[in-house]
């Protein structure tokens, strides 16, 4: 039995009405300053990745996960299966012929008429619990980490949740930026590194944020100085994982995805946001990336731990290339 208490919200998406309000406000003074000609992209130089991922290799094509050998079947665990981002990574995953086990705090199946979610095995369970976390590891080949939540308990922003959070929940007294991404994370790592008796490295993929390299960005610590408590908290918890995981090549392959807005049709809370960040990116506010679509970001997630040269920081080129793959 790994039945536990609920967890709070586990449905991850970048900060953005936080963001949107900085970004909206940087980014006219920046255009404004603007040369005709100067466009910048967008995309992180492989140097600022490797500062802060300790030089970690981006996309280098060595292989597949799978192997070779026909018919092979991974076991993917993915933490918040049930959320915004995780029900979409389980589908593309079962459709990519990997056998999914979801961790939440429902443990119920989010679409249930969906052909490929039925295929999943569901599971309720506190991801804070290390017992719970090792028991699912172990027979895991791969795990992504797509819990989180926009609004803490100490944001003073709670009921927003209901609107932003694709899975409408509600944070409890557990429910800190520090406990829901940087823990689960932490004792996530901790179980792999006390399982992983063979000494391979196992692909683990965690969800960040774009904005969570700002401080690599030129002007990203000027808008995150004026940002407010919460979002840096955020952000915070956000780098916190992707330390600890570029502090763990021992025994992970890590690969960590920094989407900025994640949208889909059905997101009407961010649908009217969408062009303005898109156009900030293109008119080159380096700042602002441009926005990821969920079946983008679920595909480049699923790609990325098939493809064994996939490791380090993954942003929106890079997801947009992986998830053409499938």
């Amino acid at each position: 039995g790994i039945r536990s208490k609920a967890m709070a919200a586990t449905r991850y998406r970048p900060a953005s009405l936080g963001v949107f309000c900085l970004a909206l406000v940087a980014s006219a003074c920046y255009v404004s300053s603007l040369s005709p000609a100067k466009t910048i992209v967008g995309s992180n130089p492989a140097g600022v990745v490797g500062q802060r991922l300790g030089g970690m290799a981006r996309n280098v094509a060595v292989g597949s996960f799978f192997g070779s050998s026909a018919g092979s079947e991974k076991r993917l665990l993915v933490l918040g299966g049930s959320g915004f981002v995780g029900r979409q990574v389980c589908k593309y995953a079962v459709e990519q012929g990997f056998k999914v086990t979801s961790l939440s705090r429902r443990g119920e199946n989010p679409l249930p008429n969906d052909p490929s979610l039925q295929q999943v095995e569901w599971v309720q369970g506190n991801a804070l619990e290390k017992d719970t976390v090792l028991s699912l590891v172990k027979d895991a080949d791969a795990v992504v980490h797509a819990m989180g939540l926009l609004f803490d308990i100490n944001s003073g922003l709670t009921n927003l949740n209901l609107v932003v959070s694709g899975s409408r929940s509600m944070p409890d007294s557990e429910s800190t930026y520090d406990n829901i991404t940087r823990k689960t994370a932490e004792i996530l790592l901790q179980c792999i590194k006390s399982n992983n008796w063979m000494g391979s490295d196992m692909p683990v993929a965690f969800v960040s944020a774009a904005e969570a390299g700002w401080p690599d960005m030129k002007y990203g610590p000027e808008v995150e100085g004026i940002a407010p408590d919460w979002l840096k908290r955020y952000l915070s918890a956000k780098r916190s994982v992707e330390d600890l995981m570029s502090a763990s090549t021992n025994s992970i392959r890590p690969i960590i995805y920094r989407p900025s807005l994640i949208w889909n049709w059905g997101k009407l809370d961010v649908l009217p946001i969408i062009p303005i960040f898109n156009l900030a990116n293109a008119l080159g506010v380096p700042f602002v990336d441009k926005t990821v679509r969920v079946e983008t970001l679920a595909k480049a997630i699923v790609e990325g731990i098939k493809d064994n040269g996939v490791k380090g920081v993954q942003r929106f080129p890079e997801m947009e290339s992986l998830a053409a793959n499938i």
